[in-house]
């Protein structure tokens, strides 16, 4: 299927799926492009030793390459396997008589194929410079949840991933060959084996049941059957992710109160939970793991993960470290935790993922410090996949300047702590795009320098006349992201799913079952619970709710709406200037910038929302009838002009965990309740 194709077939829902399974975009060539004396051309007839590098120069660039085997004669792509180099570095070298490549590892021999392939696709033509380089990848695992749905793994979708520098997935894992998504006899050690085929890892993320103390007499035994059952299943798994909120266990730490947050706490009981706090038996309880681990796949990694421990003090959590099972994995979260100052003075603490904080926080510090000390292996939960929590139902957030504060960071992290693996992303997976090229390319010694590589991007998808325009866009919306105000009430509130938000002052509470959605859409009904909050308060409390208690009162209230009229501002105006950029294009490459266009018109009309939400409430809780309706017909315009968007790309409104939580249906039902609720005003 063609990218016009897919992009044309969009309106229907999952459609996008087809482009998860797109490995090679099909007729990226400038036919018109003729090459330099300083290039090498592939033509018809090259002889070429991988099928896939093959397949790429038939579809992508309509070459007819002609299958080889490696040490042939007349090959225009020579393989070789070189022991001096170090792990994932390959060296490339074009002449006038083809392509010269020597890695260390089969893996890294096919990233420098894909590396061809880059190039290829920014000059739009099967040329390639002559010249040599040495590249390496600096970070291994680079990890990632399914883009395509949750634990659901398709190999062409493997096959993409590997493309962009990725080299691990993450499968929920719930006990032996059942995972989250997938539920029992899941398939789990076929989709390892195809994506190691793919040249990716695996990794299993715990959400095994295993509440025993190491020091219960039925503890080891219970853990063995828990945990060691599971790595007895898989062994080809390359590592088990431990967070706190999904492997509690009966922690014996008297500050907290020893329970499961699925228990119920005895009257008076204001301890934290074992899941959320750095308990002094931690230590224990991962070394009891490791031997029920150990016992059925030795190897296995261990990697803990310390997300829930960001509310505790940094050096509480970091003197765990030091106890942690020999040859355990330390992962640390790079933006969430702290307070961050915005641009105008507004203080906010960053409760989630977030990018308007590029990082580190001083608890990824305190830890990776410890960790560097203790010479133990160090990851970061960086959400370098494309989203972070500040939108949810959008594939990727296009804010690449921004991003690229935070690769920078995490380069610089790798330099300073020894930085080795990343986690980029949770259950909202992973979207490709011009933002996961970039990453690509920060992540890689001897990648294109930032600047370069992005205006080469913008020539090849926008056209050499139109890159200063593109840029200053892809600059604002970066300017938009660092505006943003990371709180619970916005990340998992209107932020979460956009103008699907009901807008109902003065309605009857919202119950759960009244929001319309996919049966697996279970964690939109936990993000519902902030549409409630003005039932059981009084007026003046209202504005506390939506706003959270910011710094100065009214003040900080009034900083925070001065912040996200300025994003409005950015990502509109973005939106509508790559439109007019788009009606230049030629087709292929027009309904791609469409298409972008449409992602930064979501981001733009989800801040109206959250606006919209800010004066409704301001409005309804003063009584004031006249601003309430203003409010309700700007958002009751804002959430029907947002209906095209998401008919036109299936993408928008869909996150993996939640499924369609704003797409058409949603926003729909929405506009229903609003005209039961205001009829005649809101027109």
């Amino acid at each position: 299927m063609t990218t016009v194709a897919l992009l044309l077939a969009a309106v229907l829902p999952y459609s996008f799926r087809a482009e998860l399974e797109t490995v090679h975009t099909p007729n990226r060539v400038d036919r018109a492009l003729c090459p330099a004396a300083d290039e090498f051309v592939f033509r018809d007839g090259c002889r070429i030793p991988d099928d896939d590098f093959a397949d790429y120069l038939s579809v992508s660039m309509g070459v007819k390459a002609v299958p080889a085997k490696p040490g042939e004669p007349g090959l225009a792509v020579r393989l070789a396997t070189d022991a001096t180099l170090r792990p994932r570095e390959y060296s490339v070298a074009v002449g006038k008589d083809g392509v010269d490549i020597r890695a260390a590892d089969d893996r890294s021999l096919h990233q420098a194929l894909y590396h061809l392939e880059d190039l290829m696709n920014l000059r739009r033509a099967p040329f390639l410079k002559f010249g040599a380089e040495r590249r390496r990848m600096r970070f291994s695992p680079r990890m990632t949840h399914s883009g395509w749905g949750v634990d659901k793994f398709p190999t062409a979708h493997l096959k993409q991933m590997a493309h962009y520098g990725l080299d691990a997935i993450l499968i929920f894992i719930k006990d032996a060959d059942r995972t989250q998504g997938g539920g029992p006899n899941a398939g789990i050690n076929d989709i390892i084996d195809r994506a190691a085929a793919c040249g990716l890892d695996t990794y299993l993320y715990s959400k095994v049941r295993g509440f025993a103390h190491p020091d219960d007499p039925k503890g080891a035994a219970l853990l063995r059957d828990s945990f060691g059952r599971v790595a007895a299943a898989h062994p080809k798994a390359k590592g088990l992710v431990f967070v706190g909120e999904s492997c509690e266990f009966p922690s014996r730490d008297e500050r907290t109160c020893g329970l499961s947050y699925r228990d119920k706490r005895p009257p008076g009981e204001t301890r934290p939970l074992p899941g959320w706090f750095p308990c002094r038996d931690y230590p224990d309880w991962l070394n009891a793991v490791k031997r029920a681990l150990d016992e059925q796949s030795p190897g296995m990694e261990i990697v803990f993960w310390t997300y829930n421990w960001s509310r505790q003090p940094p050096e509480l959590c970091a003197g765990l470290i030091p106890h942690f099972p020999d040859g355990a994995t330390v992962q640390s979260t790079f933006g969430k935790g702290d307070e961050l100052t915005h641009r105008n003075g507004l203080r906010n603490r960053c409760d989630d993922y977030t990018i308007s904080e590029p990082g580190p926080t001083r608890h990824f510090a305190a830890e990776a410090a410890a960790a560097k000390a203790g010479g133990r292996r160090l990851y970061a939960m960086s959400n370098t996949g494309g989203l972070t929590w500040d939108y949810g139902v959008v594939p990727y957030q296009p804010s690449p300047y921004q991003w690229k504060r935070r690769w920078d960071a995490l380069v610089k992290a790798q330099n300073d702590w020894g930085l080795s693996g990343l986690m980029e992303s949770h259950h909202y997976g992973w979207w490709p795009s011009f933002v996961s090229e970039l990453a690509k390319e920060a992540y890689t010694e001897g990648g294109m320098p930032f600047d370069e590589h992005i205006r080469r991007i913008a020539v090849r998808d926008f056209g050499e006349e139109n890159v200063d325009r593109v840029l200053a866009v892809w600059r604002r919306w970066s300017d938009a992201a660092a505006d943003y105000v990371a709180s619970n009430e916005n990340q998992y509130g209107a932020f979460r799913i956009g103008p699907a938000y009901p807008f109902n002052f003065g309605g009857k509470p919202i119950e759960y079952s009244d929001f319309p959605q996919k049966p697996g859409a279970v964690h939109t009904m936990r993000w519902m619970t902030y549409l409630n909050y003005p039932y059981d308060k009084s007026a003046a409390d209202l504005l506390n709710i939506i706003y959270r208690p910011l710094p100065g009162g009214d003040a900080g209230r009034a900083k925070e709406m001065e912040l996200l009229q300025s994003m409005y501002a950015a990502w509109a105006d973005g939106a509508a200037e790559l439109r007019r950029v788009a009606a230049t294009l030629d087709d292929a490459r027009r309904l791609a910038a469409e298409r972008q266009a449409g992602v930064g018109e979501w981001h733009a009309r989800t801040v109206r929302t959250a606006i919209n939400l800010r004066r409704g409430y301001a409005a309804f809780a003063a009584g004031d009838r006249v601003g309430l309706i203003a409010a309700a017909r700007d958002e009751y315009a804002n959430a029907m002009a947002s209906l095209s968007l998401v008919e036109a790309d299936s993408r928008l409104g869909w996150e993996p965990s939640m499924e369609y939580a704003a797409g058409p249906e949603q926003i729909r039902w929405k506009l229903g309740l609003m005209e039961r609720l205001y009829g005649k005003e809101l027109k």
